[in-house]
């Protein structure tokens, strides 16, 4: 979930694009958190355990992306690093505390040896459940994106090495890595325990979803992919192409539910394309739906959603009733007022805590400071935009 930089302002159909993939994971845990009937959320399961991966994969995608397409040599590492950690934490620690004061609420038993790697989000590093998914179930990908922050600069110097002429070849390589990753879990790691109901063990399901070393590949994908549109070596790829694409992965991960294959690795080439391919409509000052002022605002806010979101799903489901289900018509309109809640709270919590911090912590002030104007936009990609 990368900040707003300068150069992700250039390309506002990525900020919308952000509001889809947040949405996604909402569709996820609405599905599974007990508001439908449990014949229907049977029925939903796999459709939405492959949106919730979908969703996730594009965050880590196009956080490699944004991140390369705004980087400037004269920020700085330390900059760098600060604005990251400026955007990350303080939302982080806010609805960290107001998960703990939720779940005193509910009545939930706190056992801090699990809550504390969650609070400094190093909590996926190890294969232990109980640690992995305590209190706000979605901090599991920001231990991954902060590995992510931290290892930019470096893997962003390394792919600046690289030819132009290799960056395809490149990209065509991590493809291979992830797509062959599930089968070897298969092959290398333990198969039990079994996680309940996944054709999977926990080791397996870690290694492939939350191990950040193995989700910096994403990461990775997304700067490649950044690095060939400024470089000029993006081919000129209409967005329903690798929406094709993407429809088909789909697809595979719903016919290998529950299985090693129902996870990322189908989906994780085709959105790889769709992100430069989206950009490049931005560039070439073309129509774009994701463009829409409410879709822009929705993916401004959207760190903050994504981080409220189970919160409002879990313990609004028990205000209402624990162990209460209803009907799919019902449970939509339900779900309606829980997305809206959700947005009002991501609202707040954007306005009140993400952007004081950004303007305190983030060097905004001194931002503002120097000569404004929009940052200069690489020759490759200024031919790109006159198509």
């Amino acid at each position: 979930m990368a900040a707003q930089d300068p150069g992700h302002s250039r390309l506002p159909s990525l900020t919308g694009l952000r509001f889809g993939a947040a949405f996604l994971v909402f569709l996820c845990h609405s599905f599974v958190l007990g508001y439908f009937d449990p014949r229907t959320e049977a029925r939903l399961a796999p459709t939405a355990f492959a949106i919730g991966w979908l969703g996730v994969e594009f965050f880590f995608i196009l956080s490699g992306f944004v991140l390369t397409w705004s980087a400037r040599e004269e920020h700085g590492v330390r900059r760098f690093w600060r604005r990251r950690l400026a955007k990350i934490y303080p939302n982080h620690v806010v609805t960290w505390c107001a998960a703990i004061l939720l779940a005193l609420w509910a009545g939930q038993s706190v056992n801090l040896g699990n809550l504390l790697p969650s609070l400094f989000l190093v909590h996926t590093w190890y294969p232990r459940l109980n640690t992995i998914v305590t209190i706000n179930v979605v901090t599991w990908s920001l231990s991954c994106e902060l590995l992510f922050y931290l290892a930019f600069p470096l893997l962003h110097a390394l792919i600046r090495r690289i030819p132009p002429a290799r960056l395809w070849w490149t990209l065509a390589a991590l493809a291979a890595v992830i797509l062959v990753l599930p089968a070897v879990a298969r092959a290398a790691l333990p198969g039990t325990p079994r996680l309940p109901g996944q054709d999977m063990s926990l080791t397996q399901n870690w290694f492939l979803v939350s191990f950040p070393l193995i989700r910096a590949l994403d990461f990775t994908l997304g700067i490649v992919m950044a690095r060939i549109v400024r470089e000029g070596r993006w081919i000129r790829l209409n967005p329903l192409v690798p929406v094709a694409l993407l429809v088909a992965g789909f697809a595979v991960q719903l016919a290998n539910y529950p299985g090693l294959y129902s996870l990322s690795a189908p989906v994780a080439v085709p959105l790889a394309l769709l992100v430069p391919a989206v950009a490049a409509v931005d560039l070439r000052g073309g129509r774009s739906v994701f463009r829409s002022r409410a879709l822009v605002w929705l993916g401004t806010i959207s760190y903050a959603s994504y981080l409220t979101h189970f919160l409002v799903l879990e313990f609004g489901h028990n205000a209402l009733g624990a162990t209460r289900s209803w009907s799919a018509p019902v449970a939509v309109a339900v779900l309606a007022g829980m997305f809206a809640l959700t947005t009002v709270v991501a609202w707040a919590l954007h306005t009140l805590v993400e952007v004081p911090a950004m303007r305190l912590l983030g060097g905004a002030r001194a931002d503002r400071r120097r000569p404004t104007g929009a940052p200069p936009v690489p020759a490759p990609a200024a031919a790109l935009a006159r198509e």
